[in-house]
């Protein structure tokens, strides 16, 4: 019951726009971690947990605000503007889904150089010897564009909504 209360509303104010905050935060910085890991070796040792940890803060923050968005977007409050709501669902969606890769993304590199992990789970090693390493990092700036411009394109959507009815 609390979570649904918070996913709408936080002290009588829509909660969507207030989370917002936290995703377009949380993803860029999880993005920059995650690049700076999977094309720099040393970086990656010395981030070590904080980057997947990162990862997985800002994929919930993103899906944390899709969801507080989908709340708002089915008020009676935004019942007039549904049709012009869509396009920026979808691209909060579609942030959301990204960050979720960028998330998984951030677990391989650090699991690939993590000896506490590749000790336990030899495979694993695979993912930080060159070859892993370099499809890693094609799959890190992947994600990484992709993840970013549809928070880019989710927010500018959503800002020209809020700021073209005034």
């Amino acid at each position: 019951m609390v979570v649904r209360t918070l996913l709408t509303t936080v002290d009588g104010l829509p909660s969507h726009p207030l989370f917002v905050h936290a995703a377009v935060t949380l993803l860029p910085i999880a993005v920059i971690l995650l690049l700076v890991s999977a094309v720099w070796p040393p970086a990656r040792a010395r981030l070590g947990l904080l980057t997947p940890v990162v990862g997985l803060v800002a994929f919930i923050a993103c899906w944390v605000t899709k969801e507080a968005g989908e709340r708002l977007e089915h008020s009676p409050l935004m019942r007039g503007m549904r049709p012009r709501i869509h396009h920026h669902a979808e691209m909060g969606s579609a942030a959301a889904i990204w960050s979720f890769g960028v998330f998984v993304l951030t677990v391989l590199v650090w699991a690939g150089s993590s000896r506490m992990v590749t000790s336990r789970v030899p495979a694993v090693g695979v993912l930080g010897g060159r070859a892993g390493s370099i499809v890693l990092a094609v799959l890190a700036v992947a994600a990484s564009v992709t993840g970013m411009w549809a928070l880019i394109v989710a927010g500018d959507s959503g800002a020209r909504l809020v700021w073209s009815s005034r």
